[in-house]
Order: C-alpha cells, then sequence, then structure tokens
C-alpha cells in the first residue's frame, strides 16, 4: 500500500479504529500455530459496518489488498496477511453486539466480531442453545466461524454453522452491503447468495452479521467416557451407541492411545480409566426432561455387547468439564511439540477404519521415527490424523510435509474423503486443492471469486 494511499485512508477513521504501532500489528500477523507470519503495516477496528463499506469502496478504487481477520485462531493462515506486507488488516473486534434475541421464532441475530462463548451465556439466559461449540470458543468470533463453515463439537446433533444460518449481512469488495438478514426458516426466492459467503474465508466479501437458529436448552448433560483395545471396537461401540439414544447424542469424539500420551506429556493426567489403545467421549443431552437422566443412559446400555473394557459416567457439570478438558486441551498439548504434520480430513466411517491402518502402515514404512496422533469428531466423519516426527530423516522440514502429506491425501481419495473437514483451506492447503477438486469445480470457484472480487484485493493468496 502507497504511503500516500494510507494516510487519505487514516483520515477517514477516528483514532480508536485504527493503529501503525509495530507491537499492535505483529499479534495480528501470526497465526495461532505459529506457522504463518506476515506483515502488514495498518490495522483497522472499524466500529460499524458503514466504515467497512467506505473502506473496502477506497481500497478497490485503489487497488489495496485487504485481510478480514476474527478472532484470529483459525489453524490454516486464513486470517493472518502474507510476508510482502502489501495488505491491510480490517479486524471485526469492535463489530461486537448481539443485535437481536428473537425468542418466539428462536433465532439471534449478531455481528461478525462477537465472541463465540459470549453468544453462548448470553442465549443460555433465556434458556436456549446456540448451535455452535469448539475449544476456541472463548476467542473466535462467529464472523469467522461463518467464514469458515465451522463444525465444531455439536455437528451430529446440530450440523454445521451453515445448517443453521437464516439470514447474512456482509460488505462486499466495492462496498456494497448485502443485508439480507431474514428471519424465516423457508425462503425460496432464487439462489441464496448467503451459501456463497458461508465458508468462502474472506475471499467474496466481510461478514459483519448474521441470523442465527437456536435450540432448547437441555436440562442437563451427561458426559461418558471409555476406552478400547482397538479402532475396530469403537466402532462397533458408535453404531450401538447411536442406535439406543439417537437424538440425545450431541457430541461423539474418538482419542487415539498417542493423543493421550502427547496430553499427558504436555497438559494433565488423564485419570479414572483403563490405559488402552483408542478412547472415546460422548456427550448426552436431556431435552424430554426424563428423571435420573443417568440412571436411565445406564439403563439402556448393553454392557454384554458394548466391547468397552472400561466406563465411567460423569455425576455432575464438573465432571462434565473434566472429562470434556480431556479432548479440548489436546490440541494445546501438540503446540508444544517441535514437529506435528497436521490434517484435518473428512472419511466416510465405513471407510475409515481401512484408511488408518494403510495410511498408518505407509508412513511408518516412510519414516520409522513418528507418532501418528488420531482424534476428532468422529460421529460427524471428521478426524485429525497428525503425524508427530520424532526422528527427523535425511530430508528437510517442506519435503517431509510434502512427502507425508501425499500419503494421507492420497488415501483420502481412494478412501472417499475430502482434505478438509473443517479447518478450511487458507494458506496450507492450497496447492492440495488444486490436485484433490475438479478442473471443473476449480473454474466454476474462480469464476465466482471474480464476480464478486474483480479486483482481487479481499484476501489474496488464500483458497485460490
Amino acid at each position: 500500500m502507497k504511503k500516500e494511499d494510507r494516510i487519505k485512508l487514516i483520515s477517514k477513521l477516528d483514532s480508536t479504529e485504527y493503529s501503525l504501532e509495530p507491537e499492535v500489528l505483529e499479534k495480528h500477523c501470526i497465526d495461532w500455530r505459529g506457522e504463518y507470519i506476515g506483515k502488514s503495516k495498518l490495522i483497522i477496528f472499524p466500529k460499524s459496518v458503514k466504515k467497512i463499506a467506505e473502506i473496502l469502496k477506497f481500497c478497490q478504487k485503489k487497488k489495496v489488498s485487504v485481510v478480514p481477520q476474527g478472532g484470529n485462531t483459525g489453524l490454516v493462515g486464513g486470517a493472518v496477511p502474507r510476508k510482502k506486507g502489501n495488505e491491510i488488516i480490517i479486524n471485526l473486534s469492535n463489530l461486537n453486539k448481539i443485535r437481536d434475541i428473537d425468542l418466539i421464532g428462536n433465532s439471534v441475530t449478531v455481528e461478525g466480531g462477537c465472541i463465540l462463548d459470549e453468544i453462548k451465556k448470553k442465549v443460555e439466559s433465556y434458556n436456549l442453545e446456540f448451535p455452535l461449540s469448539m475449544g476456541s470458543r472463548g476467542n473466535c468470533q462467529i464472523g469467522g466461524n461463518i467464514a469458515t463453515n465451522a463444525g465444531g463439537l455439536n455437528v451430529i446433533k446440530y450440523g454445521t454453522i451453515r445448517q443453521n444460518i437464516l439470514g447474512l449481512e456482509a460488505v462486499l469488495p466495492d462496498g456494497t452491503i448485502y443485508s439480507s438478514l431474514k428471519n424465516v426458516k423457508k425462503n425460496n426466492t432464487g439462489l441464496d447468495l448467503k451459501h456463497l459467503l458461508i465458508g468462502s474465508e474472506g475471499t467474496l466479501g466481510i461478514i459483519t452479521a448474521a441470523t442465527i437458529q437456536l435450540f432448547p436448552l437441555p436440562r442437563e448433560k451427561t458426559v461418558l467416557w471409555a476406552s478400547f483395545k482397538d479402532f475396530s471396537k469403537v466402532l462397533s461401540f458408535y453404531k450401538n451407541i447411536n442406535n439406543k439414544f439417537k437424538d440425545l447424542i450431541t457430541s461423539f469424539e474418538f482419542m487415539n492411545k498417542e493423543s493421550i500420551e502427547v496430553l499427558e506429556k504436555h497438559e494433565c493426567q488423564v485419570i479414572n480409566l483403563k490405559k488402552n489403545q483408542c478412547y472415546c467421549l460422548v456427550e448426552f443431552s436431556n431435552f424430554q426432561k426424563i428423571n435420573d437422566f443417568n440412571d436411565f443412559i445406564l439403563s439402556k446400555l448393553d454392557f454384554k455387547n458394548l466391547d468397552t473394557d472400561d466406563l465411567i459416567l460423569s455425576k455432575s457439570e464438573s465432571e462434565n468439564k473434566k472429562l470434556w478438558n480431556y479432548r479440548e486441551s489436546i490440541p494445546l498439548a501438540e503446540k508444544k511439540e517441535d514437529f506435528i504434520i497436521p490434517h484435518d480430513i473428512s472419511i466416510p466411517l465405513t471407510n475409515i477404519s481401512d484408511f488408518v491402518k494403510k495410511t498408518t502402515k505407509s508412513i511408518k514404512e516412510f519414516t520409522n521415527g513418528s507418532k501418528i496422533i488420531n482424534f476428532g469428531h468422529l460421529g460427524d466423519n471428521n478426524l485429525h490424523f497428525n503425524v508427530l516426527i520424532e526422528k527427523q530423516q535425511n530430508l528437510s522440514r517442506k519435503l517431509m510435509c510434502k512427502s507425508v502429506n501425499k500419503i494421507v491425501f492420497d488415501n483420502v481419495k481412494i478412501f472417499g474423503g475430502v482434505i478438509s473437514a473443517e479447518h478450511g483451506i487458507g494458506q496450507l492447503r492450497k496447492a492440495e486443492l488444486q490436485r484433490h477438486k475438479k478442473v471443473f469445480e476449480l473454474n466454476k470457484m474462480r469464476e465466482i471469486k471474480k464476480i464478486f472480487d474483480p479486483e482481487n484485493i479481499l484476501n489474496p493468496g488464500k483458497v485460490f
């Protein structure tokens, strides 16, 4: 960005809406994992949708590149600028109002900079449940969640965020404000533009507000924690539990032995359960006002056919949080390891066992100094298949990542999966997207990008 353009842009802002300070810029130019470190000379914290529109209109005219940013908790480098330092950052943290809660239609209208956990706490005071939950809920912003079509912990019950959005507001690259905050569940009036913006990772527009479906708040929640000798028994357990409890299940999480080992190495000790090869966390929610909910769950469990070596059922909310902490702390523990190659994949459940066996075997043959850290939202096909390199081969890290990624993603294709289940593409998966999407799909994606953003000012270098 030219200096004179930066001065003109700043003149449109009040002193609390921007920063040029290196220490402020620095923390907004690095992703959560510390893998992507970019540069920028200006970050803007606009206080209104109109101000964002004014900024983007100016930026398109001057061909200034813009990186939209929420809580910057993403894991693919999608919300940070690139290394050249020519992009400005628009951070939505000042656009953080809950505009409306509809207690008849059960929906909430929130601005893009609202923190997820604050939305959840607010609607809980009305005995309503916000459908999205994830480990980063205390920092992530809902605009970023929508821009990446966040999945999280409750997809098995509520679906991804896309499935719960009734209406959307966004500012397009030319400064046009697209406002369609419809509070209706059925809208069959032609092509629905909001679904292009959801999951577009900030490449088509900046999401400034959304109307999102709410659900009845469960009376209580209970967490089941179990261990198994092998992965096939986990799948059998899933089928058994799903058949018996169906809509009472809000989460079904899987962790392998190696993920628990790295957790205990860096974060906390896992207690009250026999050490084993595989672990599961299942959350049940009492929506039906069932009396003695724990007794109800125990009465329906068929212990003869569960194939589990050990099982405990939480007895209080504090125990729920303790068990959930095991699952949610695994990414924090991984971050403290020196060299992990992450993968956020989705595999059909019928194929997932064969995928794990074949891919693990191939990686062990390629590098015997590695561990496979498997965990994820098994109930919705999402597996974090992360490779911990403990013994470096005679390859650079870049070549090691390239080789491991090829093994994993080739097998993802063979077994009918996709290369990103919930984290998105960002900077991390651009090359793989070119190889694993059909040419027709890629061409149509580029054409849509061109229609929305002919000057390519929004989040350049991401996805495409």
